[in-house]
């Protein structure tokens, strides 16, 4: 690979400092830079993994011109694509994870505004830094025809979280769209609940949410549906949210004056937790027979960890001979499939697959 430098901007948060240690143990060589806006605490962890500490902030970052050539990895919200069109106007590759799927749409336009792009920039803010979208194309991998695409997550309330991950979840009374029988239709988060039987952890209800999967994956694998939803291995916590939804009080909380009380409903973040994944692909083979596909992802040490591999794993890509050409992409559509799964389990992440009858 491709000895870079690379720049965490948002390094030191909790997902950053995993990435920052994944990265320094697959990668010994690699330069690393921790950019945040607390510089001691990037000291912190650019110390433990024999890095460089930056103070940085994505409303105004500045990089000096020793990093000119350098990768920029967003690990922290850019809610106004200043730190991507840093990168742009640069010319430095660039993989952003944090991004919902407004914000994600936000980011390709500021891309494709551009103009010729200098380097390649991944847009990888599907479910676990896109994971969970490159699983279902592993498991779509011999099927012509892809009917239906579901993901189910299971989040565990005790799990690892940073502020983005409840920033992620503060949008659920956010209205969306996924594609239905080839149709676009609106949605609200926590509503249109089913069952799911998730192996080793029983049954879980699980609603719908708003991913950037649910864009992608029509047009990556053709499937005329694709839906997610999530439900929390406490059942209680999964029933208050889907009331609170219902009801339109939680839509009453969004307002500004409420942040606190979110807050304390999203953002309970503890030492970590499984993170189970279960996507069905329904689609055809290759005489037209019906299959049902079903791939359960597991990883011990929770989501955080499960995301920081992906993005570990997108940066690794940029630095490799494979890297794409300079433009824009969807992180879900590179990388091989295949190689993505070895890679799950080297780092102890049990991928089951199996076929419904």
């Amino acid at each position: 690979m491709t000895q870079r430098k690379i720049v965490l901007a948002g390094g030191s948060g909790i997902v950053g400092t995993q990435v920052a240690q994944m990265l320094k143990r697959r990668m010994p060589q690699s330069d690393l830079i921790i950019a945040g806006r607390n510089i001691e605490t990037a000291q912190a962890v650019a110390f433990a993994v024999g890095g460089t500490a930056l103070r940085i902030d994505v409303n105004a970052p500045v990089l000096p011109d020793t990093l000119d050539g350098s990768l920029i990895a967003g690990l922290t919200n850019d809610p106004s694509d200043h730190l991507l069109k840093l990168a742009l106007v640069r010319g430095m590759p660039y993989v952003d994870i944090t991004r919902w799927t407004e914000r994600l749409k936000q980011g390709l336009v500021t891309a494709a505004g551009h103009g010729d792009l200098q380097a390649p920039a991944v847009f990888a803010s599907a479910w676990m830094a896109s994971l969970a979208g490159l699983m279902v194309r592993y498991a779509s991998r011999d099927l012509p025809v892809i009917d239906t695409v579901t993901l189910d997550i299971l989040f565990a309330v005790s799990d690892q979280a940073g502020p983005n991950s409840a920033a992620y979840m503060d949008r659920l009374s956010e209205p969306f769209y996924t594609l239905h029988n080839g149709q676009w239709t609106r949605r609200l988060g926590m509503l249109d609940g089913h069952l799911v039987s998730f192996e080793n952890a029983g049954n879980h209800k699980t609603y719908r949410f708003d991913t950037p999967d649910q864009s992608s994956l029509p047009l990556i694998t053709g499937a005329k549906t694709v839906d997610a939803r999530i439900g929390f291995d406490d059942r209680k916590a999964t029933v208050l949210l889907h009331l609170l939804v219902r009801s339109g009080i939680w839509s009453l909380l969004s307002r500004p004056m409420f942040d606190n009380v979110r807050k304390a409903i999203l953002f309970n973040p503890g030492n970590g937790a499984e993170h189970r994944i279960k996507i069905t692909v329904k689609g055809q083979d290759a005489t037209g027979k019906p299959v049902t596909k079903i791939l359960e992802i597991n990883d011990p040490s929770g989501q955080t960890h499960l995301t920081a591999l992906g993005a570990v794993l997108q940066i690794e890509n940029l630095l490799s001979p494979a890297a794409p050409i300079a433009g824009s992409y969807l992180g879900e559509a590179l990388l091989d499939p295949a190689y993505v799964v070895a890679q799950l389990k080297e780092e102890n992440v049990s991928v089951t697959e199996t076929f419904a009858e």
